[in-house]
């Protein structure tokens, strides 16, 4: 990592700071972050492996580049007969093999229809049994295929039945990454390739119904698989209305043309690339075999480049089905491995700005702030809101201090090449002792407590990835006083909003012999009188806002008034107000103590204090006295 010094005077002004008219400057140190070139397993996002063996061992190379494994059975594997399932014989061998003893995720498609079935019945011969309708087929390995008439209510009725059955039994199961949908079409792919003709006029077919069946199809698997993630086989334009169904109802595309030039239908472009900003994951599929490919005389580079030209998330590795991946030639593994860096959203940390030093003083807690800059170097979205960790660890690697903060720009905006900014602010127990500590983030999803992985080296066994080291100094503790007034000369910069007058007055007071004095009609505004500080504020630093309010009248009683620090950055911009506990109106006529806690964040520069009328458009008659004002900074970095 690189550092670099930059001495930058934040704070100028006319203030009245304890032992000095400025706040001190903060130097901050540029640290530059090394990329790595790693494969990133993330949820979400990845390479997976078609029909993977289940000896695989984890230093094959297949096992480096992609860690989910993708399955499509049929229909009549795991519900043989009317009310059977053998869903543990199917899937419990698989999460045995691959989530528990390899530490992998699987995925899978349960067909009604594939020219490659080895058997007669795709979907289980019970369900025609029960009155389905179908048609023959001649299959790739067999003579004779039965197949259901897809747009039949009673094929439909079967169906959900069979989806809510997978539902409770898959839905939320550790390890399961995705299910496609895949029970309507020649492998469920939204296209009718064996279909004749006469076969679509028999059986009544017309594009509405064929809409209305994947709608029914789409609404039973949003309905079971509420906690996973749902890919529809997209189709083209005149299946569009299907895509955007499936996207509105919360599923994701997955395309199986992938191929020089792009994928069946060009839908990375015109389909993947809008529909991949709001929401939708992308995955594609090859369209053949790698052998198949050289055979027709593609190019699997160019293959490749077509695929990650689109916002991709997922990318199936069925170049290779089974064991036949073990045998990839090295020009297949290089081009994946190449892939599986760029899949998805990689984020890394371009620069951090940080001060070189802490300081602790054993009373008062110590504040690191963070700017730090952020970069999707991945080709797709994230597709989930992530925290971000800072950890400060002491030099025998435990735990100091531990901050989850959340990004201003939620991930799911930080766009592939784009950069983001993020602030923070490290707070360190006040009894730190002095010495060298390391300064380590992590990106996490906090509602699972998983840790995401970044393109950065100096990554640990948590998760972590080292920054820099700070070293903590002792200081003597910080508490000035920013602003004081008792009014016993002049109003002290404050001023009545318009109808208001704000005046110092000697006929009642808190302490001394004035306080001020605010009366008027307020007709539309958010305070009654405020001040401008006349010094700029101290970055991530804690104030302390104290005051004494009076209130003769309020009219109407229905919003007691309360105070305010308003805070703006360097350039006049609005940033957070900070607001006080409201003054009693049960108790009028009592002076009463109002304060303010105002945590600011790290591009705080100028600022304002207020009496807070609290309703903008309701006129309020109001006479109010303001006394013995103090704003205090109580902690600063």
């Amino acid at each position: 990592m690189r550092e670099l010094i930059i001495g930058l005077m934040l704070l100028s002004g006319n203030g009245v700071w304890a032992a000095a008219s400025e706040p001190p400057a903060l130097e901050w140190v540029e640290t530059t972050p090394e990329p790595n070139d790693d494969v990133l397993f993330n949820p979400g996002m990845g390479l997976y492996l078609q029909h993977p063996p289940l000896d695989a061992e984890p230093d094959e190379w297949f096992m480096q580049v992609a860690d989910i494994a993708y399955y499509r059975l049929h229909w009549a594997d795991v519900n043989p007969e009317e009310g059977v399932y053998t869903f543990d014989e199917y899937f419990g061998p698989l999460f045995d093999f691959w989530v528990k003893q390899r530490g992998k995720r699987v995925a899978f498609g349960v067909m009604s229809q594939s020219m490659h079935g080895r058997r007669k019945y795709v979907t289980p011969q019970w369900v025609f049994d029960k009155g389905v309708p179908s048609v023959q087929h001649t299959g790739l390995y067999v003579d004779e295929q039965i197949d259901p008439v897809f747009w039949d209510d009673r094929y439909l009725d079967r169906m959900e039945d069979l989806i809510q059955k997978l539902g409770e039994y898959l839905d939320g199961k550790e390890g399961l990454e995705f299910v496609d949908m895949r029970s309507i079409g020649e492998w469920g792919e939204l296209h009718l390739q064996r279909w004749t003709p006469q076969q679509l006029g028999a059986t009544g077919f017309t594009h509405t119904k064929y809409v209305m069946a994947y709608r029914r199809m789409i609404d039973a698997y949003a309905k079971a698989f509420p906690h996973t993630r749902i890919f529809l086989n997209v189709g083209g334009h005149k299946h569009h209305t299907i895509n955007d169904y499936a996207a509105l109802r919360g599923c994701h595309f997955r395309q199986d043309g992938l191929k020089p030039g792009g994928a069946s239908y060009d839908c990375g472009q015109w389909l993947y690339k809008p529909y991949a900003r709001r929401g939708v994951i992308c995955n594609f599929e090859f369209h053949s075999s790698y052998a198949g490919s050289i055979e027709k005389g593609w190019s699997p580079e160019e293959s490749i480049q077509a695929g990650l030209d689109a916002p991709v998330s997922y990318m199936n590795m069925n170049w290779f089905g089974g064991t036949t991946v073990r045998k990839a030639p090295e020009e297949a593994r290089r081009l994946l491995v190449e892939a599986a860096k760029r899949l998805g959203y990689r984020f890394v940390v371009t620069k951090l700005m940080h001060l070189p030093q802490l300081h602790v003083d054993g009373q008062c807690p110590a504040r690191v702030p963070l700017v730090s800059t952020w970069r999707n170097d991945g080709i797709a979205p994230c597709y989930e809101s992530f925290g971000i960790e800072w950890t400060l660890l002491d030099a025998q690697g435990s735990v100091v201090a531990s901050e989850l903060t959340f990004p201003e720009t939620p991930t799911t905006h930080w766009w592939p090449g784009e950069e983001v900014e993020v602030k923070a602010m490290l707070r360190v127990p006040a009894g730190t002792v002095e010495g060298p500590y390391v300064l380590k983030v992590a990106m996490v999803a906090p509602e699972r407590a998983e840790r995401i992985r970044l393109g950065l080296v100096g990554g640990d066994t948590h998760g972590r990835y080292e920054f820099c080291k700070l070293t903590a100094v002792r200081r003597e503790p910080t508490q000035a006083t920013v602003y004081q007034t008792g009014f016993e000369t002049d109003a002290a910069g404050w001023s009545g909003a318009p109808g208001m007058t704000a005046a110092v007055d000697a006929e009642v007071a808190h302490e001394g012999k004035q306080s001020l004095h605010v009366t008027g009609v307020q007709q539309k505004g958010w305070n009654y009188a405020a001040c401008s500080l006349p010094a700029r504020l101290m970055p991530v630093s804690k104030y302390r806002l104290t005051a004494w309010l009076l209130v003769d009248e309020i009219e109407p009683a229905k919003t007691a008034p309360y105070l305010k620090i308003g805070v703006n950055d360097a350039d006049g911009n609005w940033i957070e107000n900070y607001s006080s506990n409201r003054y009693d109106l049960s108790r009028p006529g009592t002076w009463q103590p109002l304060t303010v806690i105002a945590d600011v964040p790290i591009n705080a520069a100028t600022a304002h204090l207020a009496i807070e009328k609290g309703a903008h458009s309701t006129p309020i008659r109001a006479t109010i006295r303001l006394d013995d004002v103090k704003l205090e900074l109580i902690e600063s970095p």
